[in-house]
């Protein structure tokens, strides 16, 4: 690959000035002119950096400072996005963008106009620090009118779903070519921009691309220890990690017009079917007999009739290990308004603590659909019976990784009930547990259950794990990353190893493309994290 598309159009010239007017800094008495409020900036004046109230626009009392691009990169970011509003306002029709104000104030480009919402790109000045240059992240988006938000033609228009109502695989070659079309048919009619001071600035007429390097290939661990370059090859050859439990039963639940697509999918997971999938018993040693496999038919997803079934399975299940395997009219990506009983079916099974495989008839009934899928569909029954089919060979051994996550009870703003918990793995990305944190209706109490049982986790798993990553969504607040940093810290003083805390934002503005390839390939660009770490 040569390199990452980023969704950064980056400015032609670099050089460049704007004009700002400066005012004392009185923090009671802020300057305003017209709609702009003036700004605090600290400011090189004499070679002392003092803090100053600064406009774009000119006001009596105001001294004019011309600023080269990199003086104050935060200066730059406005003006570039002063420029930006006032080419729309003079450019385009006022129904044709918007201005959305917030933390970050953007301009959002008015592409497609349907009865469901729009289709918009946004234009955001930003500094891009990996290339040491100015411009603006462009993005898709699509706002859905209020009536129309979650159905089947808002996803489609959003992109998450494609044209034929199926979760969208092209989303982000579709994303692409959105934003391809929109640099070639509206940059053209927004720039150049006009800067204060008089300066005038365009941006490339492509996405700035930037170096990237090469994962390491991932090499799998499968039966007998044998590694592998592919996880299927390698349990096809070696046979799977760990085998689950020997008596397995698989339940089969339908309803009774779909009792041949229960046959059918059967037959595939056997391996009668197709070349691509051997079947589970060869791949993974599970036996589907007379004996292992049961079936029963349901009259509708109505949480009456789900919980009826459960309780069924359990008591057929007699303390074995039992997989219900329920073939459904919906699916998991489906629209919310057609696939709400697939949560209430998950949930009335996990109750009594079955994870069950869902299959929509969609699939089955495709004969080369289900072909492409049966072996992903065994994997996942297999992988729900209790077997572990591979890991991956760490490029860290004998590294803790703590997933910490937190569903926090609030009311009217104001937090009534903490909760936290924790999923914990191994670097190979084998699976430990699942652990609740802390619990409680105050905060304080909270708090120090989540230190508490933080360290008992580290602790506990100290015999087998002397490096520790601890993995925290962008959400968590404040006061718990404390803690977390608490742990670390006194772990620090007393245990040899490396301790690293990692937060990761996963809605961050960044994506990139390596478009010389068939199909645009999405990387992990601009990924915030905070880390702390102790060697």
């Amino acid at each position: 690959m040569n390199g990452i598309a980023l969704n950064f159009l980056r400015l032609v010239d670099l050089q460049f000035t704007i004009t700002l007017h400066r005012f004392p800094f009185i923090e009671e008495q802020r300057p305003e002119c017209g709609e702009e409020r003036a700004v605090r900036r600290s400011l090189d004046i004499d070679g002392r950096h003092q803090p100053f109230w600064t406009l774009f626009q000119y006001t009596d009392g105001g001294v004019e400072v011309v600023l080269q691009a990199f003086d104050n990169i935060y200066a730059t970011v406005d003006a570039l996005r002063m420029g930006l509003i006032g080419n729309c306002r003079r450019n385009l029709k006022s129904e044709d963008f918007r201005v959305i104000d917030g933390v970050r104030r953007h301009v959002e480009i008015v592409i497609g106009r349907f009865s469901e919402g729009l289709q918009v790109m946004s234009l955001e000045p930003y500094f891009l620090r990996a290339t040491n240059s100015f411009g603006f992240l462009a993005d898709f988006r699509f706002h859905p009118e209020a009536a129309h938000r979650g159905t089947r033609r808002a996803l489609e228009l959003s992109l998450a779903l494609s044209t034929n109502g199926q979760r969208n695989v092209n989303y982000y070659a579709d994303r692409y070519t959105n934003l391809a079309a929109f640099v070639k048919d509206y940059l053209p009619n927004i720039f150049p921009l006009a800067l204060p001071g008089g300066a005038q600035v365009s941006v490339e007429p492509h996405l700035t691309q930037l170096a990237q390097t090469r994962l390491e290939v991932k090499r799998y661990i499968v039966g007998s220890n044998q590694e592998a370059k592919s996880q299927f090859m390698g349990v096809k050859g070696s046979g799977p990690l760990k085998k689950g439990p020997a008596d397995v039963l698989l339940y089969f639940l339908y309803q009774a017009k779909d009792r041949r697509l229960s046959h059918a999918l059967f037959r595939a997971l056997r391996g009668d079917s197709f070349a691509t999938f051997l079947g589970m018993e060869r791949m993974f040693g599970v036996k589907l007999s007379r004996e292992s496999v049961r079936g029963a038919t349901l009259t509708g997803f109505g949480l009456d009739e789900v919980q009826r079934a459960r309780d069924d399975v359990v008591r057929a299940a007699s303390g074995r290990t039992v997989v219900p395997v329920v073939l459904t009219p919906f699916g998991r990506f489906d629209a919310p308004e057609k696939n709400a009983p697939y949560w209430s079916l998950k949930h009335a099974f996990l109750t009594q603590g079955l994870a069950i495989q869902v299959v929509s008839t969609e699939t089955v009934s495709n004969k080369e659909k289900l072909k492409w899928s049966v072996a992903g569909i065994g994997l996942q029954v297999f992988a729900k019976a209790g077997g572990v089919p591979w890991k991956i060979r760490p490029k860290t051994e004998h590294c803790l990784v703590v997933g910490i996550g937190q569903a926090h009870g609030i009311r009217n703003r104001q937090i009534e009930r903490y909760f936290a918990y924790s999923v914990v793995s191994d670097t190979s990305g084998t699976f430990a547990e699942v652990r609740v944190l802390a619990e409680s209706g105050n905060e304080e109490s909270y708090l120090q259950s989540f230190a508490g049982n933080l360290h008992a986790i580290i602790d506990e798993y100290a015999t087998r794990f002397w490096n520790v990553v601890v993995h925290t969504t962008f959400s968590i607040r404040g006061r718990e990353l404390e803690s977390i940093a608490s742990v670390l810290e006194a772990r620090q003083q007393t245990k040899k190893g490396e301790f690293v805390a990692l937060k990761f934002n996963d809605r961050n503005r960044f994506f990139g493309f390596a478009a010389e390839h068939n199909r645009y390939s999405v990387t992990g660009c601009g990924t915030d994290f905070l880390q702390w770490k102790w060697a």
